[in-house]
């Protein structure tokens, strides 16, 4: 019997980067004016809710976590900064160490909403008596509610934030063989594929580009 290929769809059900760094900061600014006014308005719930939303996005804005790996998250993988977890897709293992603007916020976090070591960092809110991780299902509606209110136009979803990562880093440093080992990839190819890196960026990036005088340089002394 053949092998079975499980099919990804390609297109507009694709999901895609925010290449944007604007629509980068509008989207978490959103989640945090969401959070704040609801505390202010005194409705706690819905508080913590964007608290658990904003921390989703900001985590998986920066550790490109697959979003199975994402939504499993446990305190313990990374309030003591340095991160190591074994992917559920590859088997491979992910071990690096969290910057510490990062790792401040997810300990205020933490211990703002009294988290233990073995919660997730993303706890679902039903109350069927099992303390649970939010589903793929809540991860993806979080998402286009976001998608709704940012007035993001393409298909964005929890591997979005996965494929942010990778093409911000990039586009700041355009070091595709860093990215590609942070995604645990085999090849540059696939990697610069998976961030939709095309001509358009490139073109951009050219245009950005400058070499050129910017502050008069200091006299060399002569040698004595």
């Amino acid at each position: 019997m053949s092998r079975r290929i499980k099919y990804v769809a390609k297109g507009k059900h694709q999901t895609r980067p925010v290449k944007d760094k604007k629509q980068v900061n509008e989207i978490l600014y959103y989640l945090l004016t969401k959070r704040d006014r609801a505390k202010q308005r005194g409705n706690l719930h819905r508080s913590w809710l964007y608290d658990r939303n904003y921390m989703l996005v900001l985590i998986g804005f920066n550790t490109a976590f697959r979003a199975e790996d994402l939504l499993q998250l446990k305190v313990k993988d990374l309030v003591h900064g340095h991160v190591c977890i074994k992917e559920n897709k590859t088997g491979k293992t992910q071990v690096f160490n969290l910057r510490k603007e990062l790792l401040e916020i997810i300990r205020d976090y933490v211990s703002r909403n009294e988290l233990t070591d073995y919660d997730y960092m993303f706890p679902s809110q039903r109350t069927d008596g099992q303390i649970r991780a939010i589903s793929r299902q809540q991860g993806d509606r979080i998402m286009r509610d976001i998608e709704e209110h940012c007035g993001i136009h393409y298909c964005f979803g929890l591997h979005s934030l996965r494929k942010t990562f990778g093409y911000q880093y990039y586009a700041d440093t355009h070091d595709v063989l860093t990215v590609m080992k942070m995604y645990n990839h085999d090849s540059p190819d696939v990697t610069m594929e998976y961030i939709m890196w095309n001509s358009n960026d490139t073109e951009k990036a050219r245009e950005e580009f400058y070499i050129g005088v910017e502050n008069r340089p200091k006299k060399r002394k002569k040698k004595a």
